[in-house]
């Protein structure tokens, strides 16, 4: 089954734009570094890499007939930024569940940046003062269950969407644009890094 079978929901604006980072590349003092930038790839709430995966998890959303995003993540979490921007982008709530997972003692850190625009786009964002574990977390169970008690119809998306059945096809298109565009570089890449995942460098 090839990737194109997957009905995708287009939030990014195509392939994200390519740029070098000059000065890194001169204090280095070795290699051009490059960056693929995510970050300006879409008009929904500063983009990021988080949109991919949305973007073919949304026709699932619609096919199921949700009204109500149901997600998670730490205080400042750019995943639930997003959901929060697809929900109201779709025209439907998001319940956010925001769990203390990094220690960080900013006396506003529960209130601004992440947080404060969930809750401009509309989002019912509840803070928890939990710590990070990478299981299922009872709290987004919680939230699910309080939605479907209101008489709501919640949609869950795991923590980054990394556990969704198709959270995964975002990436899997973002590795197809690599050759596509690197036929048009003016440099050969030997290296590619995927930040800030933890994940290890591959051969590009």
């Amino acid at each position: 089954m090839a990737i194109t079978d997957f009905p995708r929901y287009p939030l990014t604006f195509g392939p994200s734009p390519i740029h070098q980072l000059k000065n890194l590349t001169a204090h280095l003092g070795g290699a051009q570094i490059w960056a693929k930038r995510e970050d300006v790839n879409s008009g929904l709430a500063f983009g990021g890499n988080k949109t991919r995966k949305l973007e073919n998890i949304v026709p699932d959303i619609l096919e199921s007939g949700a009204d109500t995003l149901v997600s998670i993540g730490g205080y400042q979490s750019n995943h639930t930024r997003q959901v929060a921007a697809v929900a109201a982008h779709l025209g439907l709530k998001a319940r956010l569940v925001q769990e203390k997972w990094v220690d960080w003692n900013d006396p506003v850190n529960d209130k601004v940046g992440n947080i404060e625009l969930s809750r401009i786009m509309g989002a019912d964002v509840r803070l928890d003062p939990a710590g990070f574990d990478i299981g299922i977390r009872s709290s987004w169970e919680n939230a699910l269950a309080e939605v479907e008690e209101a008489g709501g119809k919640p949609y869950p998306i795991p923590a980054g969407a990394s556990e969704h059945k198709y959270g995964g096809l975002g990436f899997a298109n973002w590795a197809y644009e690599w050759p596509s565009r690197r036929r048009n570089w003016a440099f050969s890449s030997t290296r590619l890094w995927c930040a800030p995942s933890p994940v290890p460098h591959m051969p590009a």
